[in-house]
């Protein structure tokens, strides 16, 4: 395994995090993966029963592969200022060219 110490992680424990947002708890990992500020980061990955790599992906897998970083439903109204203020601090389109940024659904 290697490490990168030029890549910024956060973790978040999902079982507290509805506190922070104002939400009824989550039933799962994966239904709080639906609250997040971004369809293509709506995605968690483990290595389950015998090495078999699983994934979740509530908002679908599309946004991730076609390299679209936009608001889910909930940051596009309510949270519009939270999902800008991310994407301007995240600077995700310095590291990835390529990518596209959405400001709206």
């Amino acid at each position: 395994m290697t490490l990168d110490s030029s890549i910024s992680w956060s973790v978040k424990n999902q079982a507290r995090m509805h506190q922070r947002n104002a939400d009824q708890p989550y039933a799962s990992a994966t239904e709080a993966m639906m609250f997040w500020p971004e369809t293509a980061t709506a995605i968690g990955v483990r290595l389950g029963a015998n090495g078999i790599i699983e994934i979740a992906a509530p908002l679908g897998l599309q946004d991730l592969f076609s390299l679209v970083v936009r608001p889910t439903s909930r940051f596009l109204a309510e949270k519009h200022s939270i999902y800008l203020e991310r994407v301007r601090a995240k600077c995700w389109h310095l590291d990835w060219p390529l990518l596209q940024i959405m400001m709206e659904r």
